[in-house]
């Protein structure tokens, strides 16, 4: 493995690499993009948030308010249960989802689209940002830079990071469909790994919205409205994220990955 060099001065910590022989290296994401698993992740911030439960969330950069606030709901609950919110770090639901969990006391994974040394901390979360309850995560060289299709290549790292994902707002075609429908496909190829996937579906939802229903006619779960709170109800996604996740066969032996 080469040497990465790393010169953001962006950041007030440098960060480091983690090989993909390297005890430190994430079992869940070997386990779920098998062959295809980056050969090592630059990370920056507190490692021991990919010890956590994670929850993906995800969705539209132009996203609408409505589906901006059941991320923000959504994130802020992730918080409360100490769970840890995956995301991608766009604009729209995934800021929105990294800021609330964090203003709310809680952690979260930023899976980044590009080269460790092109990351900055958007002027807006610093605020809210602390070291310790954050981990920033690149599988690419440190000088690349944002490309729509490195963007579509991270989702199958959020996805290994997450134990569940909730898709807020998608259209018919992009990346948090993209997302959506990897995790639908490992659910019918090895159900015995499956990553549960969410969707709400609202009267508010923007006309462009529509991967939204293409994922639930294809096998999503609806999110619903908690009846007393008038929160989204994660109580069966919590549940699920515990109940999910055996990465080998009865016999104990490896098995073919999903995304091979």
């Amino acid at each position: 493995m080469s040497n990465p060099i790393f010169e953001n001065q962006k950041i007030d910590r440098k960060p480091f690499r983690v090989n993909i022989d390297d005890a430190r290296y994430p079992h869940r994401v070997k386990a779920v993009v098998g062959k295809k698993a980056p050969k090592h992740l630059d990370m920056v911030g507190n490692t021991k948030l990919l010890d956590m439960y994670g929850l993906g969330l995800c969705g539209s950069r132009k996203a609408g308010s409505k589906s901006l606030e059941i991320a923000r709901d959504c994130a802020e609950q992730a918080a409360e249960k100490d769970v840890c919110v995956v995301s991608g770090n766009a604009a729209g639901v995934d800021f929105e989802s990294h800021f609330s969990c964090l203003k709310a006391g809680g952690k979260t994974i930023l899976v980044i689209p590009e080269g460790m040394n092109h990351f900055r901390i958007r002027k807006a979360l610093k605020p809210v940002w602390d070291w310790d309850r954050v981990l920033v995560v690149s599988q690419f060289e440190p000088g690349e830079p944002w490309k729509n299709f490195r963007a579509i290549t991270r989702n199958q790292l959020v996805l290994a990071l997450s134990r569940a994902i909730i898709v807020v707002e998608s259209g018919e075609k992009g990346g948090s469909l993209d997302i959506g429908k990897k995790a639908l496909y490992i659910r019918k190829k090895y159900p015995d790994i499956e990553i549960p996937l969410y969707v709400p579906q609202h009267q508010y939802m923007p006309a462009d919205a529509r991967g939204n229903q293409i994922l639930l006619c294809e096998g999503a779960r609806e999110l619903l409205k908690s009846k007393s709170g008038g929160r989204a109800n994660l109580t069966k996604v919590f549940e699920n994220m515990k109940e999910g996740g055996i990465l080998k066969d009865p016999a104990g032996r490896q098995r073919k990955f999903p995304l091979d």
